[in-house]
């Protein structure tokens, strides 16, 4: 019988993972109101009415108890936009009191989701918006990235109580110091590329990386003597926004809802580029669009609530692995230092480092008729549709 260990774990085709920026402890108050209308806060008001954190969950999630979110925190001050801001913006550090810090522990806590560093303040405001530098290029050393990095990481610890294990470049943006800065602060897994390359879909500016193979583009990879896991983003939230955007009224916008069917289609050929190839499926979003500069933050879970459910419909039949960052990385891990060895026919064993003990690998077997292994403890596990989820273990596995 023929074994192979899975690329990813239940033999999925694609792991998807729900990525969320900037959720902070911040509000911006648009019309300088005084009090919250819905889409301007970041966090700052938890799980309250009007709150991004409960219309996540009430608007969007609430159809899909399966996704799991990954939510990118700026720890410190969030900075705004503009040195002479147009509204009144609320920043204060994840840790500023005990029911801040109890907000994002519990998110933290919550088995569907996980928070990760996405640096202090986010960057350095301008006098224009096109003036704003995202944090890691502000950085003019090593030592200078690396101090604020573990600045940030004590912030973090105080609030959830435990160091992140993973986060993302502000605005995917870096400078010759910001990979080697990931790769000494003990991170495991980061997002540094917008990946889509095809579309740029966030940002202004070419922020795709090097590789230009279309399949290698989009797959994890490393970087850094510590090895550090490199997840790519590799799809915008607000995909099927044109055909479903009442608003547009331009020319391009009534011919895509014209052809609203057709339109949708077309734009989920990416995703099915994604399954086809196994590759990694994770939707780039904001938690608000709200900006001290009056413009609109793309893409945010507001504006892109129907492309969202859209696209989660549309993975619902299909083979998937919904995950974390953490999660992703640690079946990578596993992946990659586990090596399976056949003893003979019916005996295998699976060889690994101590610290893989006891977590689970995805093996894919050559028969598909039902039968059962019997692991190294003697307990039997049955394999069905040819494949199983088993722990690693010392010892041989017996197929009987």
């Amino acid at each position: 019988m023929n074994i192979e260990i899975c690329k990813w774990y239940n033999n999925a085709k694609s792991p998807v993972l729900l990525m969320i920026d900037d959720l902070a402890n911040t509000w911006v108050d648009t019309n300088n109101s005084g009090s919250l209308d819905l889409g301007e806060d970041w966090g700052y008001f938890k799980n309250q009415e009007n709150s991004s954190f409960r219309y996540l969950n009430d608007v969007i999630l609430k159809y899909f108890p399966n996704i799991k979110v990954t939510f990118f925190v700026p720890v410190g001050v969030r900075v705004g936009i503009l040195e002479n801001p147009l509204f009144c913006q609320i920043s204060l550090p994840m840790n500023a009191d005990e029911e801040s810090k109890q907000f994002f522990k519990s998110i933290h806590e919550n088995p569907n989701f996980e928070l990760a560093y996405h640096g202090i303040t986010h960057g350095k405001v301008g006098k224009q918006a096109t003036d704003f530098v995202q944090e890691w290029a502000t950085f003019m050393s090593l030592d200078e990235a690396k101090n604020t990095i573990n600045e940030g990481i004590s912030i973090y610890h105080d609030a959830i109580g435990v160091k992140p294990r993973g986060g993302k470049y502000c605005g995917y943006t870096g400078n010759d110091f910001s990979d080697e800065s990931i790769n000494q602060s003990g991170f495991s897994w980061w997002f540094r590329y917008w990946n889509r390359g095809v579309s740029k879909g966030v940002g202004d500016s070419d922020i795709c990386g090097q590789d230009k193979n279309p399949i290698t583009n989009f797959d994890v990879k490393r970087f850094g003597s510590n090895q550090v896991i490199d997840i790519p983003s590799t799809v915008y939230g607000g995909l099927l926004n044109g055909a479903l955007n009442p608003l547009d009224l331009s020319i391009k916008g009534i011919i895509k809802r014209i052809f609203k069917k057709s339109f949708i289609r077309w734009k989920l050929r990416e995703i099915d580029y994604l399954l086809k190839h196994h590759l990694v499926i994770s939707v780039q979003e904001h938690i608000a669009p709200s900006r001290d500069d009056g413009k609109r933050q793309s893409p945010n879970i507001f504006d892109d609530q129907g492309s969202l459910i859209g696209i989660f419909r549309y993975l619902e039949d299909k083979n998937v692995w919904y995950c974390t960052g953490s999660e992703l990385a640690d079946y990578v891990n596993i992946r990659d230092c586990v090596t399976l060895v056949s003893v003979n026919e019916n005996i295998f064993v699976l060889e690994h480092p101590d610290k893989y003990s006891n977590q689970c690998i995805t093996l894919k077997f050559s028969e598909n008729a039902p039968f059962r292994i019997m692991l190294p403890n003697k307990i039997n596990i049955s394999v069905n549709e040819g494949f199983a989820n088993l722990p690693v273990m010392k010892g041989e596995y017996l197929i009987i």
